[in-house]
Formats: structure tokens, sequence, C-alpha cells
């Protein structure tokens, strides 16, 4: 893995870290429960955030992608064992798709995003904001939850 990737994945380890802190010790039902119908739970937030890493690592592997991220928010149920099984499966596939690029390949495109285009190198990174900026919805439903 080239020492640029090395240090993003060692990054993503550790959002992924504070993230598992976070909901360790909470019931399905607390990860289930909305603090207001107008709010997302927990387990959508995390699985929002998991297809969304998978579709990013999967272009930055420059696999095609159909994943529909936004289908926790709609949902009205949820399985949090399955969530939990994605949780640990994402860490293999960040780690997949980080050790898999060059240095070449890091100025490739990568993805049209929300911000513009961005190259592969700009994507991996672009990965772990989006998760560290879920990472911090959970403290506000845990709150709201008086969890």
């Amino acid at each position: 893995m080239l020492k640029e990737m090395q240090d993003l994945h060692d990054l993503y380890v550790k959002v992924h870290a504070t993230i598992h802190q976070m909901v360790d010790g909470l019931t399905d039902d607390q990860w289930v429960k909305k603090p207001a119908d107008n709010f997302n739970n927990i387990a959508s937030i995390l699985e929002h955030t998991l297809l969304v890493e998978r579709r990013f690592f999967a272009q930055l592997k420059g696999e095609p992608t159909d994943i529909d991220a936004r289908a926790p928010f709609l949902a009205t149920s949820w399985d949090v064992a399955k969530i939990k099984a994605m949780w640990s499966e994402n860490e293999r596939l960040a780690k997949e798709a980080f050790d898999h690029l060059t240095a070449e390949e890091l100025d490739q495109p990568g993805a049209k995003l929300g911000v513009g285009e961005v190259n592969k190198r700009q994507l991996a990174a672009y990965a772990i904001a989006h998760t560290a900026h879920h990472r911090g919805q959970i403290p506000l439903v845990k709150k709201l939850l008086g969890i």
C-alpha cells in the first residue's frame, strides 16, 4: 500500500473505531429508535454511511456500482445485525480498495460528487470525510434519546 493511502487507511480505521465506541453497548431498540418522526436513527445513519463507503470503494477500484445509499433514510425497519456485519465487511473492503491503488491511479477520475468531479486520491479522502460527518450525528441522536 502506498504511504499516502496507508495514512488515509489509518485515519479511516480511527474514525471507525470512534464510531464503534459510540455505539458499543447500545441495544437494537436504541439503534432503531428515532428521537422524533423527522429524525434519522442510528441504524439508518450507519447503514447509509456503509452503503456510501461501499460505493466509493468500488469506484476506487474502477468497478461499476448500483447502490441506493438513500434507502436507509426511507426505510421503516432496519436489521441491526446486518448493519453490524456490513461494518466489519467495510473495513476489509476499505483495505482492499486503498491497497489496490497505484501512484498513477490516484490522479485518475474517481467520481462526480456534490462537490464536483474528484480524482481517486480525493475520493478516498472524501469517503473518510463523509463517514466523519455522519459520525457527528450519532452523539446528537443519543442525546435526544437520553442515552
